[in-house]
């Protein structure tokens, strides 16, 4: 069966790729940058050019493949509005695109990336526009399932680049709201493994899933964890999020993207821990769908900085 996957050269995608290929699906990439795509997966996948923000581009692509199921992971954390990359543009409107483009091909269903904290009351930008493609896609009717997971762990994570870098020079990082935030990280291989899942199974269609793993931590817990294992001592200097908001405000007029964003700010606005949204969403996602606990909070850290500091990725 054909599966037509955006956003497979990221982070998240390039495992949800490599799982759909060990499960012996026809996978289609649409992307940006074919040369990536190929470098990543070679000849195992078909790649296709497409322009998301034209709604016909897509639906050339959707035509030319005809695919069973698609898997949309498109998103971004930072804005660059000087290049029309806004978290409207790229969450909500090259979904509409997507899923309006599928309805006409007779897609049998969409596997959506959304984010846990995401919520119709959520102050930031980015949980605002993520919950707007949410309700597109319930609203479009194609069958579907939303995940929404916690920060997820794996080498390509970004705070683990973004703090190693950081700590080289200056052996001291910020703690918004003193590091008290909560999460509760999630490993990218139970990730991609609950996309390719809910492609056949019938059990969570329709319905919302939060993916988190075995632990709750605090931000400051998280970064003492990297820190131990990348083998740094590093200050870290607890300081208000009101502060760091209206410090990132000032930074954002002078670079594109930010270190830090004052949205990042207000996407601290609840704990960021499976069953605490109130809403419809399913909490327990990783269990629920794999049938099996997920990957423990301890093996997947250790995991991804070990394969991080090789160089590699599996």
């Amino acid at each position: 069966m054909r599966v037509f996957v955006t956003g497979g050269t990221g982070f998240v995608g390039r495992y949800v790729v490599r799982k759909l290929l060990e499960e012996g699906y026809e996978v289609h990439l649409g992307v940006r940058n074919p040369e990536k795509a190929k470098a990543l997966f070679g000849d195992r996948v078909k790649v296709h050019r497409v322009n998301f923000s034209s709604k016909e581009s897509v639906l050339k692509a959707l035509k030319s493949t005809n695919p069973t199921y698609i898997i949309h992971l498109i998103g971004i954390l930072y804005e660059e509005r000087s290049k029309g990359i806004t978290f409207e543009e790229v969450h909500y409107r090259l979904s509409v695109n997507l899923y309006d483009a599928a309805l006409e091909v007779g897609v049998k269903k969409a596997v959506h990336m959304s984010a846990l904290g995401t919520h119709d009351n959520a102050p930031s930008r980015y949980h605002q526009t993520k919950r707007w493609a949410e309700r597109h896609l319930i609203e479009s009717g194609l069958n579907y399932v939303i995940l929404r997971p916690s920060i997820i762990l794996g080498p390509e994570q970004r705070l683990f680049s973004d703090m190693d870098r950081i700590t080289r020079w200056a052996r001291a990082v910020a703690l918004p709201g003193g590091g008290n935030y909560r999460f509760q990280p999630v490993d990218v291989r139970d990730v991609a493994e609950v996309f390719v899942k809910c492609l056949r199974k019938r059990k969570p269609d329709k319905k919302i899933f939060e993916l988190c793993g075995t632990k709750v931590v605090t931000f400051k817990e998280l970064l003492r964890d990297v820190f131990r294992h990348l083998g740094r001592r590093v200050l870290m200097i607890p300081l208000p999020k009101g502060f760091m908001f209206y410090t990132a405000k000032v930074i954002e007029l002078f670079l594109e993207p930010p270190p830090f964003s004052s949205d990042q700010m207000l996407m601290m606005w609840r704990d960021n821990v499976c069953g605490g949204m109130e809403d419809e969403a399913v909490p327990n996602g990783v269990k629920e769908i794999l049938g099996r606990d997920p990957v423990p909070y301890e093996e997947s850290l250790r995991w991804s900085l070990e394969t991080y500091l090789s160089g590699g990725s599996s």
